[in-house]
């Protein structure tokens, strides 16, 4: 009976250890691990923000290497540009020379997984009207960005 009761016990206690280093281990391996990547809206949300304080280096590092921008239209910044510094170069320098005091306001933003859409007033002196832009984001960064602009408005509105 005694050698019953310790096999019955140490079978008892095998479980129970082995379940215990498997709880263990799994925590372990997510040690480190808590920090919550941001979703894709987190992401686009804070290119916006760095974008209104003029922080290029924190907007570049939201974007891939081989981010693909497109501007559609006929106004000085319509074109694909490849790459965070192709953007600044020829969308944000050229957007604080043509419209000054530029600003975007959110009136909505939606997501589908890794698709985010902003639905926005844009406004700069002589310019209010609105737009709709559209990001791709992969791995938390954006890949890929389209504005859907007001160009007709955007034209009016160029400073030389």
């Amino acid at each position: 009976m005694l050698v019953y009761f310790f096999k019955i016990t140490t079978k008892y206690i095998m479980k129970h250890i082995l379940f215990s280093l498997l709880i263990l281990s799994s925590i372990s391996l997510t040690a480190g691990h808590h920090e919550k990547m941001m979703d894709a809206k987190d992401v686009v949300k804070k290119a916006y923000a760095t974008f209104a304080s003029g922080d290029t280096d924190g907007w570049t590092a939201l974007h891939a290497d081989d981010l693909t921008f497109t501007v559609l239209g006929n106004i000085p910044t319509t074109g694909v540009h490849v790459g965070p510094e192709a953007v600044i170069k020829n969308v944000f320098e050229p957007i604080a020379v043509h419209w000054p005091n530029f600003k975007i306001e959110h009136k909505a933003i939606y997501s589908d997984g890794n698709m985010v859409f902003v639905h926005s007033d844009m406004t700069a002196d002589g310019l209010s009207t609105e737009t709709l832009h559209m990001f791709r984001v992969e791995g938390g960064v954006i890949q890929s960005f389209t504005a859907f602009d007001d160009t007709g408005s955007m034209a009016s509105a160029v400073v030389n």
